[in-house]
């Protein structure tokens, strides 16, 4: 009941003469009352007239109002006053929300309630302050009410207008009545679902006012609920916007606010880092960890749009680098220099937007004794931005020589690795403080031979003598690259190294078992003449062919294996190492001699950590030789099918480098892998729900084979396709996210991508409707009915994506080919027989209007108007699909129609070509026989005539036509100038003013007719 009441005032509100009569003002002597009336009227209605036309007069008007307010409350007329206020806003709420004039009139009332407000807060007298108090509270209180019978008008100006001037009520008023809080938040919580965004708005707005920030609770209160749920779910960026800016931060808040960093809408994201995070100060390093300001930092600085990058990187340069008084240091001591990733990229943007800090920062000899993980990062930025900007005398200054340089590192590296009793956290500074230093040697001047020679003893020796992390050895092993003098003699050093690694691996493990053994045996005989003997005793029973007994077999020299730790270390580096080769496998005879002793071992070794870093480095050897990768082929795709989910994994990373690398020339011939096999194992992994990360990997690998043109298979293809809109891999994002971004960049690249795309959207269209429609129809919670698209949006993607208008760098050449939209459009049509739902028949029909008529295959157009024919003729639909189709079919009538008259046009100046070199030549013929004959160059002249004039007519008609068509044109022309013409201007509408004052002859002793008046202004009927 509480609802239809509110619904009937809003009926109310907009008819002011409707108003009951107990809201109507009553005065005991009718004469007196009269002109009283007549009085607060014309006060009232004059100060809203004048205050209209600028906000320049706004306190001299606010004045008065309360001067009248007063007088009429000490005269006995309050209600007099508040019924001619209530009336007078009123007025304004038809208004546009770009109309001036119902801003002005806003801001007057919130003026006046405001400057109420402050008067009360300012009055010592308690007795009178507490009579005016109620007086403003009765009267908040009735206007609250008053506009509320508007708040669910059809008039979605005047919705706007009650919204707007609550917001402005609700922001200069301390605290309403519970009762009267009730009603405005049940009101509001339906307005912020209005269909109208800037009434949402507005209900934000207002709702703002009241949430509860002191809360220390984890529940939240209703305002804040419904604020949460805007800024998540709303389609409109400018209400996410208000909610945002308005939403309370707490530790319930606080993730919403921040998510709005990924806001579609870059103002959204822009204003997270110029207002939100601004705002919040100092506090921000301690509200916010160290993996959200990551993310803020790496979102921001990494945004598409400049304006959002520009307000991050000024974020950082200036704020917060002033709220640390200039000390990059204590930044990178609050951004946690040691865990985080971004701070390379905020020192980019400090020395891009600050480049007073570059002078500013000296680096005298006693810091590099006592390096810290934050100078030793700054170090490193500084130097690279110096070296990146060529900033040679400031390297010159703060920099020592390549070979101080190597004695540094050195020492860090004894202190890391030759001291004992470090603390894990030591390890841990000392770990990054040599990355840094290592970072430092690789952009290093190395033209010194001397300093060169320091530095290449440092790196040699650290990678042959101590357990480095993986990290440290990719960076050594680019320093080792940039010191040696080609790329043979780079490969050289490290398998160098490696070989150390391994053979002083396999020292150590028979040092250990000697110490194990006994020197001597029982009998005091030398171990080493038992050895010799058995040896030779083996040898013996080889020659003649006696099987070796099983102890003496046991005594025969075997070789020892490397142990896990020092073949991880030796796959590791080698790894690194060949990502920085070029040449080819032919070249480096030490790389193959690599790969029969450590790579391929690996690769059979049992242990996975060691295969996987096995399979890995086998793939960066097949990318140097296309026989090794077809002969590696068959190997990858078994660790693919028996493998574990991080060995498939990286075995199809492999698999896709070796095909965008060498193409299709290691499959499919002799002694290579079938293709097939290879795209059936492309599509069982696609299948395969339970690997979501191989599932991302070769849809992505897929997607780039396909755009490079290296894979063209349709069926493959199509596979695709359905894996994108698969309910199955809803969840899965960085398979859809890889999908929304190459699918529709594969159909736009080239025609030939597109028309792959026309000839297998019919088929992924049946399959998914029937799938859907499969969906629809089960009970399987595991694919709940939400979890697919629907048919028509899935419907519209095929379409857009077969649209040719769309195509980059089109072919004139090409467009003649077959396979395009209207293909599409033909599959779809045949299709449609194939459906038994009348939702999926309807879904087609009523968004074939959707594709262009770029296709000029006359015989295809009527093929397809022959079944939409049929399809009218034959089958049950209703109406509005009825329309649709036939809309459709006389759009391809008038096509194929013009297509007909532009075919007979050609062929009519074709004949009419050949008649004028037919009349040339006899011409010609005539007046080369006129002297001899006279009568033959007069017949001639005849038939010369008769033929102009044949030639003439169908001129004739066409000038007709076009005359004809120029006519219309001119009236069509005419009539939609008239048609302008009598349509007032926008700035004509938008500078009306509203008629607050009535004519003087109007009665006033009742207001009756006054309600009339003003009822017929605002609804405009």
């Amino acid at each position: 009941m509480k609802h239809k009441q509110t619904a009937s005032g809003a009926k109310q509100a907009a008819l002011p003469s409707t108003m009951p009569s107990d809201t109507e003002p009553t005065f005991e002597n009718p004469g007196e009352s009269h002109s009283t009336n007549s009085k607060i009227f014309r006060a009232v209605a004059d100060v809203f007239q004048n205050a209209q036309s600028t906000y320049a007069g706004h306190r001299r008007h606010i004045a008065v109002l309360k001067r009248i307010q007063a007088k009429a409350v000490e005269q006995g007329y309050e209600e007099v006053f508040n019924y001619w206020f209530d009336k007078m806003v009123t007025l304004v709420l038809p208004l546009k929300r770009t109309e001036p004039v119902g801003d002005r009139i806003v801001r007057l009332v919130g003026g006046f309630i405001s400057s109420i407000e402050h008067e009360l807060e300012a009055t010592d007298d308690e007795y009178d302050r507490k009579e005016r108090e109620e007086v403003f509270a009765r009267f908040v209180d009735q206007f609250v009410r008053h506009m509320l019978r508007g708040i669910e008008s059809r008039d979605k100006n005047a919705r706007y207008r009650v919204t707007q001037l609550l917001a402005v009520i609700m922001d200069n008023i301390g605290e309403i009545d519970e009762e009267l809080y009730n009603l405005l938040m049940w009101s509001l919580q339906k307005r912020v679902y209005d269909k109208e965004s800037f009434v949402r708005i507005q209900s934000i707005f207002c709702l703002t006012k009241f949430q509860d920030d002191e809360s220390v609770s984890e529940a939240v209160d209703d305002a804040t609920s419904k604020l949460m749920h805007a800024i998540q779910n709303d389609p409109s960026a400018e209400v996410r916007r208000a909610a945002m800016l308005n939403l309370v931060n707490t530790p319930n808040t606080k993730k919403l606010i921040m998510e709005r960093a990924r806001d579609v809408n870059p103002i959204n994201r822009r204003l997270v880092y110029s207002r939100v995070l601004r705002g919040m100060g100092s506090s921000v390093f301690e509200e916010l960890n160290t993996e959200s300001l990551d993310k803020l930092i790496s979102w921001g600085l990494e945004d598409r749009e400049e304006t959002v990058r520009v307000a991050c990187a000024r974020l950082v340069s200036f704020d917060w680098l002033n709220l640390m008084d200039g000390d990059i240091i204590k930044l990178l001591t609050r951004l946690n220099v040691t865990t985080s990733k971004v701070c390379e990229k905020a020192m980019d943007a400090i020395f891009k937007y600050r480049n007073d800090t570059v002078t500013k920062i000296k680096l005298p000899e006693n810091v590099w004794g006592n390096l810290t993980a934050e100078t030793s990062f700054l170090i490193k930025a500084f130097h690279f931005h110096c070296t990146k900007n060529h900033l040679d005398d400031v390297i010159d200054s703060n920099f020592p020589e390549a070979s101080k340089l190597s004695e540094i590192i050195q020492k860090y590296i004894d202190l890391r690795f030759v001291q004992s009793g470090l603390s894990a956290i030591d390890e841990e500074c000392l770990d990054f403080i040599i990355q840094q230093l290592l970072s430092v040697a690789f952009n290093f001047d190395y033209s010194d031979e001397i300093g060169r020679r320091a530095m290449l003893i440092v790196i040699r020796n650290t990678l042959a003598s101590h357990k480095l992390k993986p990290s440290q050895v990719e960076i050594c092993l680019k320093v080792l690259e940039v010191l040696s003098i080609n790329e043979r003699d780079f490969i050289t050093m490290t398998v160098e190294i490696i070989t150390d690694i391994r053979d002083e691996d396999i020292e150590k493990q028979e040092a250990e078992e000697a110490k194990k053994m006994p020197s001597t045996n029982f009998n005091g005989t030398d171990e080493d003449e038992d050895d010799v003997e058995s040896f030779h005793s083996a040898v013996d029973d080889l020659v003649n062919g006696n099987e070796t007994p099983e102890g003496n077999s046991q005594l025969l020299v075997q070789e020892k294996e490397v142990s896990p730790e020092a073949l991880l270390a030796c796959l590791t580096m080698s790894q690194y190492m060949l990502e920085l080769v070029n040449s080819p496998l032919n070249e480096n005879i030490m790389i193959t001699t690599l790969i029969d002793t450590l790579i391929t071992p690996a690769v059979r070794n049992t242990q996975p950590e060691v295969r996987e870093l096995g399979v890995r480095t086998l793939g960066l050897c097949c990318l140097l030789d296309v026989d090794l990768a077809a002969e590696s082929l068959y190997l990858l795709g078994m660790c693919v099918s028996k493998g574990d989910a991080s060995l498939k994994n990286t075995a199809l990373k492999v698999i896709v480098d070796i095909f965008s690398i060498h193409g299709t020339k290691v499959v499919d011939g002799e002694g290579k892998v079938d293709s097939i096999s290879l795209h059936k194992i492309f599509y069982k992994t696609l299948k395969n729900c339970e690997l979501p990360n191989c599932q991302a990997t070769v849809a992505e690998g897929l997607c780039k084979l396909f755009l490079g043109d290296v894979f063209m298979d349709d069926d493959l293809f199509e596979t695709l396709v359905l894996s994108y809109f698969s309910p199955a891999n809803s969840k899965n994002e960085a398979l859809v996210q890889a999908f929304a971004f190459c699918l529709p960049v594969y159909c736009f690249s080239h025609v030939r991508h597109q028309r792959r795309m026309v000839r297998v959207a019919g088929d992924v269209l049946l399959r998914l409707s029937v799938l859907w429609d499969d969906i629809q129809t089960n009970e399987d919670e595991s694919l709940p009915a939400s979890s697919m698209l629907k048919p028509s949006v899935i419907f519209q993607e095929l379409i857009e994506w077969t649209d040719s208008t769309k195509l980059v760098n089109k072919s004139s050449e090409l467009d003649q080919k077959e396979d395009t939209q209207l293909d599409f459009l033909l599959s779809v049509l045949k299709v449609y027989y194939k459906l038994e739902r009348k939702d999926l028949k309807k879904m087609i029909l009523t968004n074939i209007g959707r594709f262009n008529f770029e296709d000029d295959n006359v015989s295809k157009w009527r093929e397809a108007h022959d079944i939409l024919e049929d399809i009218l003729d034959n089958d049950d639909i209703d109406s509005a699909t009825r329309n649709a189709v036939g809309k459709f079919t006389s759009l391809i009538k008038d096509f194929l129609a013009t297509r007909e008259e532009s075919e007979q046009d050609i062929t009519k100046n074709e004949a009419s070509e050949d008649d004028e070199e037919t009349s040339n030549i006899l011409h010609t013929g005539a007046s080369t026989h006129s002297d001899g004959n006279p009568q033959a160059a007069e017949s001639t002249d005849i038939i010369d005539g008769n033929q102009l004039s044949d030639l003439h007519l169908p001129g004739e008609k066409t000038d007709n036509t076009e005359e004809h068509l120029s006519l219309s044109n001119r009236k069509r022309k005419r009539l939609e100038e008239r048609g302008c013409s009598e349509r007032p201007s926008d700035p004509e509408r938008s500078s009306r003013m509203v008629s607050f004052v009535l004519p003087e002859d109007h009665s006033m002793s009742s207001g009756s007719s006054d309600d009339c008046k003003s009822d017929d202004e605002y609804n405009g009927e």
